[in-house]
């Protein structure tokens, strides 16, 4: 009878080894987290993942690089806002914006005195994992808390700019951009987990030693197999990432005593990358970014791609209004007042993407696209975009015009 030894030396379990826990079938989706939202370190590993980055690089770069104005009542008043606002912009966006990936955003405002003039100097965006907003009775934010080292510092009246997104019903924490997508993340991180344990296993296949049935006495005065622990010892020098397994086999004219096999892995990857592919579509669709802007198999008419395209824009105007209106109201207003101004309601306007503005996801979309061919579907975006291709013709680069 067969002996199916295994090694007793402790094996890396990839599943185990992960920080999400042991996977769940791949049939299946995870259920959702408690409470409804990801954590802050569940958050923070999707912000690292690639194809959500990518995601968010998508929707946050025609924010960032839109045209913007202020308006007021007196037009010096909005000269002055806008010349203060230009200097900071970019870096001002940018930690605005990760109010998608969090559902809330702290900035700590540093004003400086200029001759008699006041300035915003500086903005700070806080790590969101130590700091809290500060509420007063009826759960409006009035203030945050940062936690630094051995102290916690307060931010009050014009010393932070607490921006949310998505929050209902007064919620100061928000909700993040990412929490519809946290099903398919989660169940595409297992996928990869089990295609790379498929691709170890396809490509240092389990040994499988042979070794002739001989007995031996043991020093008890028993009976053992004499070949036995050779044959272990083979097979963990033939491949030490796997449970060594030694079969014993009777002795056979014009058979070798000893053969060595080596199992191959005959199963199918075929549905593995089909629910692969699934979830990283849906993972897209999810965050609201059209899957033609990341892919560029399969085409689609041209009516489908300007529908994507114009419902994304139109995403992308709702984010920008939602961001302008929480800038005016926390630091527009209370800098208007330090200038002197404190009945001026001066607002921030982002220029409409979805119109007037598609040139600025010309960087962005060529970025995506350049190192591929391209085919009737991106096409039709960069149509639809007015966005000039790079195509690849004999190992060189030419533009398409």
């Amino acid at each position: 009878m067969p002996f199916f030894i295994r090694n007793k030396r402790k094996t890396k379990n990839l599943a185990a080894a992960s920080p999400l826990g042991r996977p769940r079938a791949v049939s299946s989706l995870p259920t959702p987290p408690e409470g409804g939202r990801p954590s802050l370190a569940v958050l923070n590993q999707m912000r690292r993942h690639g194809l959500v980055a990518a995601a968010l690089n998508v929707i946050k770069g025609p924010i960032i690089s839109a045209e913007w104005s202020i308006t007021a009542d007196d037009p010096e008043l909005a000269r002055e806002l806008r010349s203060q606002l230009e200097p900071i912009w970019r870096r001002l966006m940018t930690q605005a914006l990760t109010v998608l990936d969090y559902g809330h955003a702290a900035i700590e405002l540093v004003f400086d005195r200029r001759g008699e003039r006041t300035i915003i100097a500086e903005t700070r965006g806080l790590d969101p994992s130590r700091v809290e907003p500060l509420t007063d009775d009826d759960g409006r934010v009035k203030g945050v808390r940062w936690q630094g080292g051995q102290k916690s510092v307060e931010l009050k009246d014009l010393k932070y700019l607490w921006l949310t997104h998505g929050a209902e019903f007064g919620d100061p924490a928000g909700r993040s951009h990412l929490t519809p997508a946290w099903p398919f993340w989660r169940a595409l991180t297992y996928a990869v987990l089990y295609g790379n344990r498929w691709l170890e296993r396809h490509a240092l296949p389990q040994a499988v030693v042979r070794y002739p049935a001989e007995l031996t006495v043991d020093s008890a005065g028993k009976a053992a197999p004499a070949n036995e622990a050779r044959a272990l010892e083979l097979a963990k020098r033939l491949n030490s990432e796997h449970p060594a397994i030694a079969l014993p086999q009777p002795t056979e004219k014009d058979r070798p005593g000893w053969e060595i096999e080596l199992l191959k892995n005959t199963a199918d990857v075929g549905p593995l990358l089909d629910w692969v592919k699934y979830l990283s579509r849906m993972l897209l669709t999810s965050l609201f970014v059209p899957e033609k802007a990341l892919y560029q198999d399969g085409a689609g008419s041209h009516a489908l791609v300007a529908e994507q395209v114009n419902t994304f824009l139109l995403t992308l105007d709702g984010l920008a209004k939602e961001l302008a209106e929480q800038i005016s109201a926390g630091l527009l207003d209370p800098l208007s007042t330090l200038l002197g101004y404190p009945n001026a309601r001066p607002r921030l306007v982002i220029a409409t993407l979805a119109s007037s503005r598609r040139e600025l996801y010309k960087e962005l979309l060529v970025e995506l696209i350049r190192k591929g061919e391209a085919d009737l579907s991106v096409e039709q975006i960069a149509g639809e975009l007015s966005v000039p291709l790079i195509e690849r013709e004999e190992g060189l680069a030419k533009k398409q015009t």
